[in-house]
């Protein structure tokens, strides 16, 4: 099975030419063919693929253009405004790619953005994505170029990448690579003007490029042999016959899928294979979350209820007084009836303490309260005669606990007194 699809645009459109890689990126040449979007589809069928595009050279402009350092981080916002002088039309009909930075010099290309748009819409109609796009003569192989052997007395000089270029003739139309990053596609009758344009743009007089010639058929290389520039015919290193997607597809050059077109995540690919999941997960969401309401309203029902029960309750053992919160309030009340401490020391108290007490004839109690925490009785008593009251004080003391008055008072004849009672 192969690894990639790779297709390619010649010119339309509507015309597609596309072939298979191996796992090495060699073309399977026997199964490469030709033909419209619907027979691509038949070939492909159902699915989604995933292929790498190579759109025409007529239609991408590549350039070299200078960058400040400082830009750096602005660089795809900047650059394209550099060019509003030499494009034809507003900036923004164009989609603009970069090549790697190279110490203040950036590759750019640049191409009709609508253009792209109609080629990646209709090859996402029938299920192709695109991961990578060249542009196709910046994927022809460049020659390493040779260098001569310098002579005695003479710096010997490296070999550049502008030092060679590659030129392919296929259907009528010259795929020019002459840097790494740049290159051009230009109709055969226009080729030997586009070259000798280019040479004196490069201002090249004595340092004459090295060519390389690629061609499908002889008279296709014979074709590229005549519209050389004199200039350029001594150079021709190398000419070959070569099947058309015989092509470098290592990614050296500048790949278009950036910005806009750059590769995301295959989201509408995803939600066509998990739809039928998700619209079950989203029922059974819907589902649960209908149940959970409807228990909560149960709940808060019930909840109501018990409440309008504990009012009931609380009006049953308050009938009059606020009524701020039945649940607190009636905790309180049970609470504070709830025994508290050692019953039994209470007992034992009393009972050393009430027949002292008892033999007192003249000393009448009024009421008898015990505090668990403190182990102590508060006595509220009277008597005729403030002497009774402080003799039973002593009778209890010398009973071995102690007994403390803490208040007294007089009215009449009549004397009230408040004895705390405790065990030492």
């Amino acid at each position: 099975m192969s690894d990639h699809l790779v297709l390619y645009i010649n010119r339309a459109a509507d015309n597609f030419h596309w072939c298979w890689l191996d796992s090495a990126s060699n073309p399977l040449l026997e199964r490469a063919d030709s033909g419209s979007l619907e027979e691509l589809q038949q070939v492909l069928g159902a699915g989604t693929h995933q292929a790498w595009l190579l759109v025409p050279g007529t239609k991408v402009i590549t350039r070299e253009l200078d960058y400040n350092e400082k830009e750096k981080k602005h660089l795809r916002n900047l650059l394209p405004f550099q060019l509003e002088d030499t494009v034809i039309g507003d900036v923004d009909r164009f989609h603009f790619a970069l090549g790697p930075l190279a110490k203040g010099r950036v590759s750019i290309a640049y191409m009709e953005k609508a253009w792209l748009e109609n080629v990646f819409a209709q090859l996402s109609s029938i299920g192709v994505e695109v991961t990578r796009c060249w542009s196709a003569p910046l994927t022809l192989p460049l020659v390493t170029p040779v260098v001569p052997i310098a002579k005695k007395g003479e710096e010997e000089r490296p070999a550049i990448a502008n030092d060679a270029w590659t030129l392919q003739l296929s259907e009528g139309v010259v795929m020019v690579r002459h840097a790494l990053q740049q290159g051009f596609s230009v109709d055969l009758s226009r080729a030997r003007i586009a070259l000798e344009m280019l040479l004196t743009a490069q201002d090249r007089v004595d340092d004459l490029p090295q060519i390389t010639l690629r061609a499908t058929s002889p008279e296709e290389l014979a074709q590229l042999q005549e519209l050389l520039p004199p200039a350029l015919e001594a150079q021709v290193v190398k000419a070959v016959l070569v099947d058309f997607w015989q092509l470098d597809y290592s990614g050296s050059s500048i790949d278009l899928c950036q910005a806009d077109f750059s590769q995301r995540l295959p989201i509408e690919r995803w939600w066509r294979v998990w739809r039928a999941v998700a619209v079950f997960a989203g029922i059974c969401l819907g589902i649960h979350l209908a149940v959970l309401l409807y228990q909560i309203q149960v709940l808060k029902n019930e909840n109501l209820d018990i409440r309008r029960q504990m009012e009931v309750v609380y009006r049953q053992v308050v009938p009059q007084g606020a009524l701020v919160d039945a649940e607190k309030q009636l905790t309180g009340i049970a609470r504070g009836l709830q025994p508290v401490g050692d019953t039994k020391r209470v007992t034992e108290l009393l009972a050393e303490v009430l027949p002292t007490m008892a033999s007192e004839s003249a000393i009448e109690i009024k009421s008898i309260q015990y505090t668990a925490d403190t182990r102590e009785i508060n006595i509220n008593l009277q008597a005729n005669a403030f002497n009774a009251i402080e003799q039973l004080r002593s009778k209890i003391e010398q009973q071995g606990m102690q007994a403390e008055l803490l208040s007294a008072s007089a009215q009449g004849e009549l004397h009230s007194a408040r004895l705390k009672v405790s065990k030492l």
